[in-house]
């Protein structure tokens, strides 16, 4: 082995190499790597270039020659290292925090990497306790068995922390999931003892930079109550007001991190193997509910969706959002003003308001109605336990966690559905029920019309949003195979809650009835609204209706002269984009693949030739061949992994408020 002492200028110039050299394989590649990725990578690929060369070079090697042997591995080198460092770190952005983390907390780093597969090997064995893992069990109609929904109830209380969240989330999923795993998941119950209290106290003083006792005036140490992602405490401001402070419980990012990873694995593995996890769609499943978790461990989400609310719903009478204190709310920390009240499920605290019962249920369902209709922005989880009633009758929404929202379209297509029932005409509300739809194309109207007209004869005229009409819908869309937006399927939900929930407040409640004479009253269109529905559509048409007579002259002119033609493409727009990807990616890599080979040809070529002269040239041109071939092939991998869906599981969230 040849042992060569690097000159002092070498030496000084190597951490500038070391950066020219993470910034050229992130070039080379094609992917943008990050400096701590870059720089493992450059120094891991220069080490192994020095290695190589000082394993082959000859005695007599001058300094910079050994050098430039020496650049010429490390590229290569690095090029792979990269691409797994990559591959291991999976995506941008967030993602390179478990990467700083790693560097700095390597044992905890470990321990949170294993964590998976201890919590993955006791969710199996819980499984099999309960023996849900036998064959007859994987059928489809298992899905609708009882039996089957008690013991995967069972599994997931017995796993315990984010399972059972996971499955009190999944129990609202009426869409996707049948009735009796619905209703069986309703009951799980989740037994969180409160966090330590110095734990609690070290997260206020990490999110508000000073102690609790700076911060509030006063703090109650014992928690009003504790749940499987925060707890709420008693406080009091420094100006006197009462309010609630709800805290994050600690490492909880963790735990959900960990959990998450698992229920991914598990939904992909059972997709794999069994036929009627495939038919509910296991995986999309598991990433809603995945998602759904991760967006409530921001506190600032439930922060502007209070102020939101507080400020739409301003005006209705008996109904009240709890005021939030921005400057004292971070991303796991939420204060917000107390509400002296209980739960509309107390049926004591429900009498003792001196409102009547119905005149209740109405104000509530008349709250939501405009939020769903007015504002598209509504309460997404109107259970008793979120409905707070005071001694005077007001009723308070609470935990603001589960917000719905309704797009433009979505709204236009509402209102097309209401407008259907106000006419009593089939079309216009078959029209309505496939604009919602996400691919229109393939549905019958005929066929759709027919349908919707025997919803109408059963229904009559109710010209408002009601919780059956929504199921009607639905179920119409799901029997022409018309895939709903998911912002209508979160309404359903809604209104079946709503539904519950009224009826807890007046058992008498006719809700379609009474949901029909407030869209009457408040929601409904008049002459001058249809009038302004027409101006709109006929503006919008008014492109089309302009050209409309040059292109029918156009189509007459090339059927009479007998050239007119109908051509079609495969593949385009994006799917031609994918389809072009991809042959390129596969060109590249073929190129790469057949250059590889003709360059180890030509270097054993100039191995056994005799020649100095012809085999330097050889041995020139084969190296040069082989960096240009590999560089092509680790570029396409590179790329083509960083396409992988895996990367994606998990790490993608929406921007909260105010980011």
């Amino acid at each position: 082995m040849v042992t060569l002492e690097l000159g002092l200028v070498e030496l000084l110039l190597l951490p500038f190499w070391i950066a020219a050299l993470g910034w050229l394989i992130g070039r080379i590649l094609g992917v943008k790597l990050g400096r701590w990725r870059a720089g493992v990578a450059a120094t891991l690929g220069w080490l192994i270039g020095l290695t190589i060369v000082s394993a082959i070079a000859p005695k007599n090697v001058e300094v910079g020659g050994f050098t430039l042997v020496v650049a010429f591995f490390a590229v290569l080198a690095a090029l792979p290292v990269a691409i797994v460092l990559d591959l291991l770190t999976l995506g941008e952005g967030p993602s390179r925090r478990p990467v700083r983390r790693a560097l700095r907390h390597p044992i905890r780093w470990l321990k949170g990497v294993f964590a998976p597969l201890g919590r993955f090997r006791e969710l199996v064995r819980n499984a099999r306790a309960e023996n849900l893992m036998h064959m007859r069990y994987g059928t489809a109609a298992a899905l609708h068995s009882s039996d089957f929904a008690h013991r995967l109830r069972l599994v997931l209380e017995r796993s315990g922390g984010m399972f059972v969240k996971f499955g009190q989330i999944a129990s609202t999923r009426t869409d996707l999931l049948p009735e009796p795993i619905t209703t069986e998941l309703s009951h799980l119950q989740a037994e969180v003892p409160p966090a330590p209290e110095d734990e609690v106290r070290d997260v206020l003083d990490e999110e508000l930079g000073e102690p609790p006792e700076k911060a509030f005036a006063s703090f109650a140490d014992e928690p009003l109550a504790s749940a499987s992602i925060g707890q709420t405490h008693r406080a009091t401001l420094h100006d006197g007001e009462r309010v609630v402070v709800k805290v994050q419980r600690p490492g909880i990012a963790e735990l959900v991190r960990r959990d998450s990873t698992v229920l991914a694995f598990a939904a992909n593995q059972i997709e794999r193997r069994v036929d009627a996890a495939r038919r509910i769609g296991a995986k999309r499943l598991a990433g809603e509910l995945i998602t759904g978790i991760e967006e409530e461990l921001d506190y600032r989400r439930e922060a502007a969706a209070g102020l939101r609310l507080r400020a739409n719903r301003a005006e209705d009478r008996g109904i009240a959002v709890p005021a939030v204190h921005t400057t004292l709310s971070t991303e796991r920390v939420l204060v917000m003003e107390a509400v002296a009240g209980r739960s509309i499920a107390d049926q004591e605290a429900v009498d003792a308001s001196g409102v009547p019962r119905p005149e209740l249920a109405k104000r509530l369902l008349s709250s939501m109605l405009g939020q769903i209709l007015d504002d598209g922005f509504y309460h997404a989880d109107p259970h008793p336990g979120n409905v707070m009633i005071d001694a005077g009758g007001t009723m308070w929404l609470l935990d603001l966690g589960a917000v719905g929202r309704l797009d433009p379209i979505t709204l236009e297509g509402l209102q097309g559905i209401a407008f259907g029932f106000t006419m009593n005409d089939p079309n216009i509300l078959a029209r309505a029920v496939r604009h919602l739809a996400d691919d229109e194309r393939s549905v019958d109207l005929r066929v759709l019309e027919r349908e919707l007209g025997s919803v109408l004869g059963e229904l009559g005229q109710a010209g408002g949003l009601s919780p059956e009409v929504m199921r009607q819908i639905l179920a119409v869309m799901d029997r022409h195979d018309m895939q709903p937006p998911g912002q209508m399927v979160l309404l359903s939900r809604t209104l079946l809650t709503l539904e519950g929930t009224l009826r807890g407040l007046d058992p008498n409640i006719q809700v379609s009835a009474q949901a029909q004479e407030i869209v009457r009253a408040q929601h409904a269109l008049g002459a001058e609204d249809i009038r302004g529905m027409a101006q709109r559509e006929l503006i919008r048409a008014l492109p089309s209706l302009r050209t409309l007579p040059d292109h029918a002259e156009a189509l007459a002119n090339q059927l009479r002269a007998g050239t007119l033609t109908v051509r079609t493409e495969r593949f385009a727009t994006q799917d031609r984009a994918v389809v072009d990807q991809w042959l390129n990616r596969a060109l590249v890599a073929a190129v790469g693949s057949f250059g590889t080979v003709a360059s180890a040809v030509v270097l054993a070529a100039g191995a056994l030739t005799h020649a100095h002269g012809v085999r330097l040239a050889l041995w020139v041109l084969g190296f040069a061949g082989l960096a240009l071939s590999g560089v092509l092939v680790m570029r396409t991998v590179a790329q083509s992994l960083r396409g992988l869906p895996a990367r994606r599981v998990g790490t993608e969230r929406p921007p909260a408020p105010g980011e």
